[in-house]
């Protein structure tokens, strides 16, 4: 279902987010998924959580 959803409408650059900010952001998306009301509302959601998911473990990060 994700892969037929639009592309996003913005570009984000994450590189210069430490990964302490990077996991404080998915504990909230994680803590704000069960709030949200609308079916697209969650699957928006969830492509906001994998993109940091990524960055979270892009290779140029430390660990």
């Amino acid at each position: 279902m994700i892969d037929k959803l639009p592309a996003w409408p913005f570009d984000m650059d994450l590189s210069d987010l430490d990964t302490g900010s990077i996991t404080n952001i998915l504990t909230d998306i994680e803590n704000h998924l069960p709030k949200v009301a609308s079916p697209l509302g969650v699957t928006e959601l969830m492509r906001v959580k994998t993109l940091f998911e990524n960055e979270l473990r892009s290779s140029r990060r430390l660990h």
